[in-house]
């Protein structure tokens, strides 16, 4: 927790500051403190007060049970014992509870034999809580008791971890936001709208007479932001050219700044194309938010091709809408810095650099625009539509020549609908647009001819029904309808982690086959009266399927969430929404990002430290295939600070199920605070185009920071023991009246002593010398104790939070009591049939006693619900 802290810090302090490592590092942060609260007895003992020295450094943190020491009582419904006590550490001291499935294991204790033992986490997904002693578990993770056998203290744990979070951002000495400041806090939580404004311009020679209308149009679109509540969380500009090293990149949260930037912008360098047109990609999206949209203008293809790979997968992790306004590419003129201007001898087809910026903003579910340098400045009217903050799409879809209409429904809350068209072969496009009640919509209909086959129709106040787009003519045409709207409705895939139980977000790629299950978000409980369908299309429009069984879940009171599962298909896919609105209208939301389901699964392992000036870094990974037929995999690496020492793929065969693991090298420079987003991308040998797989993690080079370290653990010596504890003694009626006393010295020979407690229990007592923080001397120590707590611990803490130990053992070998005093003879910690014994042991008196305890058992098994009826 400590490095998480410090790492995000220093990511924080950078110039052009990556706002996504940095969350990355505090959700760590903070994932592992609500961990504590509700895996650890900090609750059981100190309620919701936090446990602020929790990752800070040279903060010391108290002492830990030791190994030896039992932590729980075994507890459960099958026990007929609740587990709200199951605890029996004394003193302060702290435990959690081990779980089945993680790399350490729960010391094993024979259930049947030992009713103590360590602390389980517990749940039904935690098999150590059924079969190692202490059965039962401590987990706060939820309000239900079959979860979480301390369910009761939830609520406690909630409050404590919502207070630390506080104390983390806002605390006046150790806060983040003290330390960062408070621009670049609100960009870390995204106080400000959550999305990035990106442009990414291309800036080479060629370029000189379209930088003008560039600067036009981006200016128009940042000027109609500032100010306003659609106003983006930052500003970003990602020049590109040839070479290499004239690519820049530039961040700001201040309008009036990023257009002092925009107009300080100058073409340079050569006519020579291609250029680096995704290098400039990466770089936006390196550092832009989530669910943003970034708009890409170039008059050349792409030089870096082989990066698209990169592109889309942090396109898809991001949610990101790429838009690509496009004046020329290499194989549609000769360009030149002289002026000459080619570009209006276009061929009809696309070209080669063309189908790769389709290809990406098709599946990200953007568009491109095809146009000429006059054409730029009209383009804008699209954009500017495009990027408010309340525009919803309703289809997109292809518009083959054998189709003549297009149909989309427009609910209440519709406000303005805009219906793009767009004709391949970039002929004017001719068309008739019909109302619910099939007549030709004249009134409130503006009509924008943007030129190069390109027409917006918006309609203000459109009636709510079914309207209806006919074409006149037999061109193919790409056809979008937004509106502005408050309806709209976020897509999350999620899977069941096996071992949790909890539900994740899926990284990467589904698998194709495989049932998913898709949570819908939905902002505004007014204006929805409900949720009929999830529609899977392909991305010309064309339906795949349509699945039912939407069900509505728990969610903030002002919002609505639900969800449903299916099987996914095997080609790709978009998703939309269809319901109703409050007055029984029907809506239709669609989500334009392609989704493409594949056969191979690829996960990133845990990086072993971070990635050091001047060493390497391994990146593990693990790959699966989870088609139904062998595939020769393909693995490969990318980052956009070229670390990865090789760029040479892996190959592997893998046969149905069968997995492979690997791992490729970093080599940072010497240069600390660069930041690496590296891509592992694996496609099968029948792939095609866009089915790979991917997964993404963010590296930080660090100067590795030598830190005076102590690893001596606190000397515990017990000096004397007074009394001794035999099996009679034990007994829980009477182990108080024998009594017992011990003495220990205990020292720290390094950064010097922090905490000293015992594990005694009420009835006894314990004394130690006063000392200060990092005393070096010798601590004195008596204890004094009852045959009731024959087994007792001394815990000594340094400043290094070392802990050391001496052991009170008053009976050793013999089992020790943990149970209230019980009319038996019968070993304290064995699970013998406690009726027999004591029908054995007093004879014929037995029979009556034997027959009282039965009626007690029955009447506490029928106020249970009834569970068993007979003895």
């Amino acid at each position: 927790m400590t490095n998480l802290r410090e790492q995000a810090i220093f990511v924080l302090s950078q110039n052009n500051t990556n706002f996504d490592l940095a969350r990355i590092l505090i959700g760590q942060f903070l994932h592992i403190m609500q961990m504590f609260y509700s895996n650890t007895n900090w609750v059981e003992f100190k309620g919701a007060v936090p446990y602020y020295s929790l990752g800070i450094r040279d903060k010391p943190l108290l002492g830990q049970a030791p190994l030896a020491m039992d932590t729980c009582l075994s507890c459960g419904e099958e026990l007929d014992i609740k587990c709200e006590d199951n605890m029996i550490v004394d003193g302060f001291i702290l435990t959690s509870g081990y779980r089945s499935g993680q790399d350490v294991t729960k010391p094993y204790k024979d259930p049947s034999v030992y009713r103590t033992g360590k602390c389980s986490h517990g749940g039904p997904r935690d098999e150590s809580s059924s079969s190692v002693a202490a059965l039962g578990g401590i987990n706060k993770d939820s309000t239900l008791v079959s979860l979480s056998p301390h369910s009761h203290l939830h609520q406690v744990a909630a409050q404590a971890a919502i207070e630390h979070t506080s104390y983390f951002f806002d605390d006046e000495e150790y806060g983040i936001r003290g330390i960062i400041g408070t621009d670049k806090f609100n960009n870390l939580l995204q106080l400000k709208s959550g999305a990035s404004l990106a442009f990414i311009i291309d800036y080479s020679g060629s370029m000189s007479n379209d930088i003008a209308g560039v600067k036009s149009v981006s200016r128009g679109i940042i000027s109609s932001k500032v100010g306003t509540l659609e106003e983006p969380a930052n500003f970003i500009f990602s020049l590109f050219n040839d070479p290499l090293s004239l690519n820049m990149i530039y961040t700001t949260s201040d309008g009036d700044d990023a257009l002092r930037y925009l107009d300080e912008i100058r073409v340079s360098g050569g006519g020579d194309c291609p250029e680096y047109a995704m290098t400039g990609l990466v770089n936006a999206l390196a550092v832009c938010n989530y669910n943003s949209e970034l708009y890409h203008f170039t008059d050349a293809s792409a030089k870096d091709a082989n990066l698209g790979v990169t592109v889309l997968s942090l396109a898809v992790l991001k949610r990101v809408e790429l838009e690509f306004v496009l004046t020329g590419d290499c194989a549609r003129r000769k360009r030149s810095t002289e002026g000459g201007d080619n570009r209006n001898r276009r061929n009809r087809r696309s070209t080669n650099g063309e189908d790769l910026y389709r290809r990406l903003a098709t599946a990200t579910g953007g568009s491109i625009y095809v146009t000429s340098k006059a054409g730029i400045a009209k383009v804008a009217e699209i954009i500017k539509e495009s990027v408010k903050t309340s525009s919803v799409t309703i289809i997109k879809t292809s518009l083959p020549a054998s189709d003549e209409n297009v149909t989309f429904p427009v609910d209440q809350t519709i406000r303005q609908a805009t219906v793009k068209i767009i004709a391949l072969d970039r002929t004017t496009p001719m068309y008739k647009l019909y109302t619910p009640d099939n007549t030709e919509a004249t009134s409130n209909v503006t009509v924008y001819d943007l030129g190069d086959g390109i027409l917006l129709v918006k309609v203000e106040s459109p009636t709510t029904g079914v309207w209806r787009l006919a074409r006149q003519g037999s061109n193919t045409w790409e056809v979008e309808v937004t509106g502005q709207s408050t309806l709209d409705v976020s897509t999350t895939f999620v899977k069941l982690d096996p071992i949790s139980g909890f539900e994740y977000e899926i990284s990467g790629r589904p698998i194709a086959g495989e049932n998913a299950t898709v949570i819908l978000g939905i902002p505004s409980s007014d204006d929805v009266g409900k949720v009929d369908k999830v529609i899977l299309t392909d991305t010309q429009g064309v339906e795949l399927a349509r699945h039912g069984g939407v069900i509505q879940v728990a969610s903030r009171a002002d919002s609505l969430t639900y969800r449903t599962t299916f099987s996914l298909p095997v080609k790709a896919f978009q998703i939309a929404i269809e319901g109703t609105d409050k007055e029984g209208n029907q809506f239709l939301r669609l989500r334009a990002r392609r989704i493409v389901p594949v056969s191979i699964d690829l996960r990133l392992l845990t990086l072993n430290g971070s990635l050091y000036i001047n060493e390497q870094l391994s990146v593990p990974f693990l790959v699966v295939n989870k088609g139904d037929a062998g595939s020769n995999v393909t693995v490969t690496i990318r980052d956009d600070q070229n670390f990865a020492s090789t760029n040479i793929p892996l190959e592997y065969m893998l046969e149905p199920g069968q997995s492979a693991s690997g791992d490729f090298t970093l080599q940072a420079g010497s240069v600390a605070g660069l930041i690496s987003t590296v891509t592992v991308s694996a496609s099968a040998t029948a792939a095609t185009g866009d089915e790979f797989q991917f997964d993404v993690v963010i590296v930080s080079t660090e100067e590795r920071v030598v830190r005076e370290e102590d690893d001596t653990i606190p000397f515990c010596n017990v000096t004397s023991v007074t009394g001794s504890c035999d099996v009679t003694m034990l007994d829980p009626c009477v182990c108080s009246q024998y009594k017992w006393s011990g003495s220990a010295e205990i020292r720290d020979d390094g950064f010097g002593l922090y905490q000293v407690t015992a594990s005694i229990n009420a009835t006894g007592s314990f004394r130690h010398d006063n000392f200060t923080l990092g005393y070096n001397g010798t601590v004195s120590a008596t204890i004094t104790g009852d045959c009731c707590k024959a087994l007792v611990y001394i815990i000594a803490v340094d400043l290094a939070s070392n802990t050391g130990q001496c052991v009170f053992d008053l009976a050793p070998g013999l089992t020790k009591p943990f149970q209230s005093c019980k009319p038996t003879t019968q070993p304290p910690d064995a699970w013998s049939n406690e009726l027999v014994i004591i029908v054995a042991a007093v004879g014929g008196a037995g029979l009556i006693i034997l027959v009282l305890v039965i009626t007690v058992v029955i009447v506490v098994i029928k106020g249970r619900g009834r569970k068993k009826t007979a003895g």
